[in-house]
């Protein structure tokens, strides 16, 4: 006999897919807009080295925080961040306001993780959280394939300044949702 999906991991699920898919409509194309905006190929690359250090730097703190705040309020918080650094990348003028942007976007990506995986772990019996943490992962690279082709079609018909931009307004759109729809 099957037991259903808790609804709190069916939330998360599509909050997951939501905001993945949102950020891969601009992800691929950051380099170029950070161009565009004025950055050289050695500020571009520090941008890269950033989101790689910022990736690994928010785990531990982001897992802490989870523990003492409650999973609800830290996947807020993190979503939260995310949204003031996709309005942050909307608004750029200027390559340097990117990565304060970035501190804020990276905040759901390293932050919110370690939460996703302590709702998982707590909703469900051992013998289906690695099912869970499959199904979790797949949610996060699905819209990889999908995300890009349709942010490069905005950007295709708008230019890449205001393509772009009109990508990371559908994903603070996509964030409103989720973020109040989180699970309890």
């Amino acid at each position: 006999m099957r037991t259903a999906v808790p609804s709190n991991l069916s939330v998360l699920a599509v909050s997951i897919f939501g905001l993945a898919l949102g950020e891969e409509l601009w992800q691929a194309y950051i380099p170029a807009y950070l161009t565009a905006l004025g950055a050289s190929g050695v500020i571009v690359g520090l941008f890269g080295s950033s989101k790689d250090l910022l990736d690994s730097a928010y785990q531990y703190p982001g897992g802490r925080l989870t523990d003492r705040i409650g999973r609800r309020r830290a996947l807020m918080l993190f979503t939260s961040m995310a949204m003031a650094g996709y309005a942050v990348y909307a608004l750029a003028t200027g390559w340097p306001l990117m990565f304060a942007g970035l501190l804020g976007v990276m905040a759901w990506k390293a932050g919110a993780f370690p939460a996703t995986f302590a709702v998982i772990g707590d909703s469900l019996p051992r013998n289906r959280r690695a099912t869970a943490f499959s199904v979790q992962s797949i949610l996060v690279r699905v819209p990889r394939v999908i995300g890009a082709p349709l942010g490069g079609l905005a950007i295709a018909s708008l230019g890449m300044l205001a393509g772009i931009r009109l990508c990371f307004v559908i994903t603070l759109v996509v964030s409103v949702p989720c973020i109040l729809l989180l699970p309890r």
